[in-house]
């Protein structure tokens, strides 16, 4: 299966928590969609998605490496309300519809595509991240290094 929606746009996606890193979500939120890759050891794509949050970030607190606070007016240009991206914290899920329900109706799933100069933000957090395994925390039936 191609994928319906690419890097760098906003999608709904049951995330998966800590109290169940292997499984889809509850509920849906929207993530961003950092890069799209086929599975080693499998024959399906493995999305890597990055969590979202609608609780706003303080502006006088301290920002720790990964956290991206959107303002309002950049978030309605992404067809959003303010929110924050936690780049520490990425699952690696299948492209499938337990994870991504609204699949198979791809105008529905994609919130939104991201500005290029927003995507190098982004991808500038995840390099700075990538040397500090401490601070990221991986989840998903698809991660690196899980043996299935």
């Amino acid at each position: 299966m191609s994928p319906p929606f690419q890097p760098g746009q906003f999608v709904w996606c049951r995330f998966p928590f800590f109290e169940a890193p292997l499984s889809p979500g509850e509920k849906e939120r929207i993530v961003y969609v950092a890069d799209i890759r086929q599975h080693p050891a499998r024959r399906v794509l493995t999305v890597m998605s990055l969590y979202t949050t609608t609780r706003t970030w303080d502006a006088d607190a301290a920002r720790p490496l990964g956290i991206i606070p959107v303002d309002a007016a950049a978030a309605a240009r992404m067809n959003q309300k303010p929110f924050v991206i936690d780049a520490r914290r990425i699952a690696f899920v299948p492209l499938d519809e337990a994870f991504f329900p609204r699949l198979r109706t791809p105008d529905a799933a994609i919130v939104s595509t991201a500005p290029p100069a927003f995507r190098r933000q982004v991808e500038n957090a995840l390099a700075r991240l990538a040397g500090r395994a401490d601070l990221v925390q991986q989840l998903g039936p698809d991660m690196p290094g899980r043996r299935r």
